[in-house]
Parts: structure tokens; sequence; C-alpha cells
């Protein structure tokens, strides 16, 4: 389960004991407006494309913005990761980014 949650880039699932039942809770996460607004075109639109495909990749990020080289590629997508919106997944050359918690 947790690990189709990851798949799909959503949050893992929470799971709590309560009254001696074992409850799950799955997260969708949300972006805000005030999330958006801090973002560059460029963010926003991997930001929509992560809503629709779970994950994004350096070269997809680049597909979705052309004619950006792949160093401003990786700086955006890693000023998401410090923003805490995504998380990076996958080793240095297999790397994708989901959303964070």
């Amino acid at each position: 389960m947790i690990q189709s949650c990851i798949d799909q880039g959503l949050p893992e699932p929470l799971f709590e004991i309560k009254s001696n039942n074992v409850v799950v809770t799955l997260k969708k996460y949300r972006i805000t407006d005030e999330i958006l607004d801090i973002l560059n075109e460029r963010q926003r639109k991997a930001i929509e494309y992560l809503i629709k495909h779970g994950k994004i990749t350096n070269s997809e990020y680049r597909e979705i913005n052309p004619n950006i080289s792949p160093d401003m590629a990786l700086k955006d997508l890693k000023k998401l990761v410090n923003k805490g919106i995504l998380k990076p997944m996958g080793g240095t050359r297999a790397r994708y980014y989901i959303f964070l918690q």
C-alpha cells in the first residue's frame, strides 16, 4: 500500500491504532493558491504535470519547458524540493520527483 501511494506521487498513508482498530488514512496533496504564487511559470507547469502523472523527471521537466538547460531544470526542481513541495526519489541517474506530503 505504501509503495502504491509513492508510485502514484501521493504521500505515504498514515497508520494508527484507535480503540483496538487499525485506521489507515490516505492523503492527497493539495496545491493551494499560496503555493502557486511563490512559483515561477516553469515550476507551475511542473505542478500541473505532477498532478496528471504523479511524478516528473528532469527530462520531462525540460520537455514541458522547452529552451531551458538541464542545469536550469535541476535548479528549479531543487528549489521545489527546498520549498517542501517535492521529494526526490531514486538514484542520481534514475532520479524523479513526487509531491512531498
